[in-house]
């Protein structure tokens, strides 16, 4: 028997590819749509892919489960009550997987979202893991308020429920195999998380969910806190649910002379920049938005960038492209036109324009703020870095809510762009720069965290 984790870093988010050497069969759990890697892990290990197993239908990013059956002929299995629009076996509670060498047994496990199911690994009728899905991770648990803040306190009694009174209930030896983890935006618990897998003797003694036993005082918990979370989310279960478009593989990106490019950024396809955010500050196309690629880059995209609308990329190098697509497919940006060949000195060459971002340091900002006429500073952080420290006076509009409050901010006024780093403060001021605003600077090297440390007036909270 052979457990394999394969970490989708983009999501802060892994799959699953369980299965017997001996049986030859294997499931896929929540797997991510680039379905390549399971695939291969199947080869390597000389099985078939018999299931691709869903713990609940998620709203994070779009399921590889129609792919895989699409590429192997597998079976989808999942929660009976989620309500899926294309073929699959419908588990319900102790319903069992049969892969030969074990089985799993299904666990009705709702919270994160009212479908939710788990997955118990059983040996010869002995539990010995379980995949959690978003029910209990290293840590914390995945959040209830995805569905709406009405929702939000009835599915925090079902997690109490589901942490309390089945799976703590539980052998202190199981193994746990979380789908989501810390720094998931779909996740309840701290940055990191933990190691994976857990146990739940690890979980009962360290997680703050299984600390809360009182349900009154576990839904207080369960709710207080949790930040935003990104724009593309809500679209996400009803496109699990009716099932998403099969791509049959990762596509290609096409190759684009910066002419045609130009000719498509008239014809309102978004150009993202996907450059490191000091060279977009030193050149880019009127308009682009700023996303420098990284983990993260997909998240950034689907916060700020329209859903359904076209995209062409500006990348620092083509080894970039394939992952860009990898990441962006998962949560389905897919009208992807292809990416500028030749770059910037491409654009240039053709004659095309470029427009310079103006940029601030630390000393020259701590300058500008202590004059009488300051610059409006905006501080894109989420709320609870803000409320740790920031600089005085600072507005705090989260980067993804920008777009939102463009409207209420005056034009007249200088605006200056800060976050922790430098990246999100870039993004901010490609989204002020495409509003038309020209008087915006942008503190793309270091942010708020080395304003405080070098010393210069700080605030908390919302002061």
């Amino acid at each position: 028997m052979f457990i394999d984790l394969v970490r989708i870093e983009s999501l802060s988010n892994n799959s699953y590819v369980v299965g017997s050497e001996e049986s030859g069969l294997c499931a896929v759990i929540d797997p991510a749509r680039d379905v390549d890697r399971y695939t291969a892990i199947a080869a390597q290990r000389g099985v078939t892919i018999a299931y691709a197993l869903e713990t609940h239908i998620h709203n994070d990013f779009i399921s590889g489960a129609r792919e895989l059956v699409a590429e192997t002929g597998c079976q989808v299995g999942a929660s009976a009550s989620g309500g899926l629009l294309f073929p699959s076996r419908r588990l319900q509670e102790n319903d069992e997987v049969d892969l030969g060498e074990f089985k799993l047994r299904v666990m009705h496990s709702p919270g994160h979202t009212p479908e939710h199911i788990a997955f118990l690994l059983e040996e010869q009728g002995n539990p010995t893991a379980i995949f959690t899905g978003g029910a209990l991770m290293p840590g914390g648990a995945a959040r209830v308020d995805l569905l709406g803040s009405r929702v939000a306190p009835f599915l925090a009694r079902w997690l109490h429920n589901t942490i309390h009174e089945k799976l703590l209930k539980l052998p202190d030896s199981v193994l746990v195999y979380p789908t989501h983890g810390g720094g998931s935006f779909c996740s309840a618990a701290p940055p990191g998380g933990g190691e994976i897998p857990s146990s739940i003797g690890a979980e009962r003694q360290n997680n703050p969910f299984a600390f809360q036993t009182v349900e009154s005082e576990f839904v207080e918990f369960a709710l207080f806190g949790l930040g935003s979370y990104p724009k593309y989310y809500p679209r996400m279960a009803d496109i699990n649910r009716r099932g998403p478009d099969v791509l049959g593989g990762v596509p290609r990106l096409a190759s684009l002379t910066a002419l045609s490019a130009h000719h498509q950024i008239e014809e309102n396809v978004a150009l993202v920049d996907a450059r490191p955010e000091i060279e977009h500050n030193l050149g880019h196309v009127a308009g682009s938005f700023a996303v420098p690629f990284g983990n993260n880059f997909a998240t950034w995209v689907g916060w700020v960038v329209p859903w359904g609308q076209p995209l062409i990329f500006m990348a620092a190098g083509p080894g970039q492209n394939e992952e860009m697509v990898r990441q962006l497919i998962r949560i389905g940006y897919d009208r992807l036109n292809g990416f500028v060949d030749g770059g910037i000195d491409g654009w240039r060459s053709a004659g095309l324009p470029v427009e310079v971002s103006n940029r601030v340091d630390l000393d020259a900002l701590n300058t500008l703020w202590s004059q009488p006429a300051a610059p409006m500073i905006i501080d894109v952080r989420q709320r609870n870095e803000f409320h740790t420290g920031h600089i005085p006076g600072a507005l705090n509009i989260e980067l993804g809510e920008l777009q939102d409050h463009l409207d209420g901010l005056p034009r007249e006024i200088p605006i200056v762009t800060v976050c922790a780093a430098g990246m999100r403060a870039t993004i901010a001021g490609s989204i002020l720069h495409r509003d038309g605003r020209e008087n915006v600077q942008v503190m793309d090297e270091n942010g708020t965290p080395a304003w405080i440390e070098r010393g210069y007036p700080s605030a908390t909270g919302d002061e």
